[in-house]
């Protein structure tokens, strides 16, 4: 170094820490990539979708702490076999004679309502998913630590899918096999088609707006789906769920859901929770009862074990509701908006969670009836201090709402 003079002392000096923060970001890069990595083939095992789930690149940021997964595709048929249809007969006489004379309120009332207008009142054809891509970071631990998961691009085109034994159809497959057929048999009938069309799961989610994508008619829209889950070591958390509708790249409308917990479970326990939420769904397109069970069972569990501090909900946007309420009224010299809700299929279901008492009206319709008139529909939850998130709902209904 004595040699050296000054210039050739400071790109020595900078050299090496060039060398230096390479050979770190790489330890770095290949330790958050194995953690992240190890997540995601967790995950794909917990949640079942190891056999169904096919992947484009997989890759991983440093910088970012994401891996991302380029144009995942799951495609999972809702047919009765390997003996499942038997299982599922059985189960439901013992669920019939347990909750046959159960009254419909509540978590059973709500979780009946998400199966229902998931799978079409009952004719599930399966689950069709594609995207652009699903980005997961998972930092930390089950105690303190931050879960993220983003699937960008959804596809909400495929609203019903069939199958060829455990293969999915899509209608864009075999587009000649939907009635009418142009040939005619031997009699001069219309050849039926080989295939019967059930609902995708996916594209009916009322979580992810699909029920207004649907009454519009906007068959083009693709969802942006962003949770995040923080939870610090003394128990304390925070959720946010965002949902973006975009039509050629611009956003039509977005759906906001956040929380603060005054205490969460660990993260891995509320991953076992959500794969519970998930079986539910799965057993629902099956039978409405067998995963109405499934699914309220699942989110009481996580009731029980949370004390949530506040939670609020907003939708924003949609502004096709304007433009299709204008129609109808145009076109039937009507004015009501529960004839338009029945004319497009919105549910007038209200959850038993408080809203009634308010009188807020928080089903498909009331939602879609704000948007239309007032832009946004909102409501924001305060609970009381130690209880849990179960005892605040249905037990002593210890929490202000607010709404617009």
């Amino acid at each position: 170094m004595k040699a050296l003079n000054k210039k050739q002392t400071i790109i020595a000096v900078a050299a090496a820490v060039v060398v230096v923060f390479g050979v770190t970001a790489s330890m770095m890069s290949s330790a958050g990539k194995k953690k992240t990595l190890g997540y995601y083939e967790d995950l794909k095992e917990q949640f079942f979708l190891t056999d169904v789930l096919n992947e484009g690149d997989v890759s991983y940021s440093i910088f970012s702490g994401n891996l991302t997964v380029d144009e995942p595709e799951i495609r999972l048929v809702a047919a009765q076999t390997n003996g499942a249809q038997g299982f599922l007969k059985g189960m439901l006489s013992l669920l019939g004679g347990a909750n046959g004379a159960s009254n419909e309120t509540g978590l059973a009332g709500w979780s009946r309502y998400l199966l229902n207008a998931s799978t079409g009142g009952g004719n599930a054809g399966g689950v069709y998913l594609k995207a652009d891509s699903l980005k997961i970071s998972r930092s930390g631990d089950s105690k303190d630590g931050e879960i993220r998961v983003q699937l960008k691009g959804l596809d909400m085109a495929n609203p019903y899918i069939s199958h060829a034994g455990s293969e999915v159809v899509l209608v864009s497959e075999v587009a000649d096999e939907i009635q009418p057929r142009a040939e005619l048999d031997a009699n001069g009938r219309v050849v039926n088609s080989n295939y019967s069309w059930g609902s995708n799961i996916v594209s009916r989610l009322p979580f992810a707006g699909a029920f207004l994508s649907t009454a519009t008619g906007d068959v083009g829209v693709r969802v942006d789906l962003d949770f995040t889950l923080k939870r610090s070591d003394d128990g304390e958390g925070k959720m946010k769920f965002v949902v973006v509708h975009r039509n050629d790249g611009s956003e039509t409308g977005r759906i906001t859901r956040e929380a603060e917990f005054a205490t969460l479970p660990p993260l891995d326990d509320v991953q076992e929770l959500l794969k519970g939420a998930y079986s539910g769904f799965i057993m629902g397109a099956y039978s409405t009862s067998m995963g109405q069970s499934v699914l309220a069972d699942a989110a009481a569990n996580f009731a029980r074990k949370a004390k949530v501090a506040n939670y609020s909900l907003t939708y924003k946007g949609f502004d096709q509701l304007e433009d299709g309420f204008k129609e109808y009224q145009s076109a039937t010299k009507r004015q009501d908006f529960e004839g338009y809700c029945e004319q497009t299929g919105l549910s007038g279901y209200q959850n038993d969670f408080g809203a009634k008492a308010k009188k807020h009206n928080d089903s498909e319709c009331g939602i879609a009836q704000k948007l239309v008139s007032e832009g946004k529909f909102t409501e924001d939850y305060t609970f009381k201090e130690d209880k849990s998130l179960f005892a605040g709902l249905f037990v002593s209904k210890s929490y202000t709402l607010e709404t617009n």
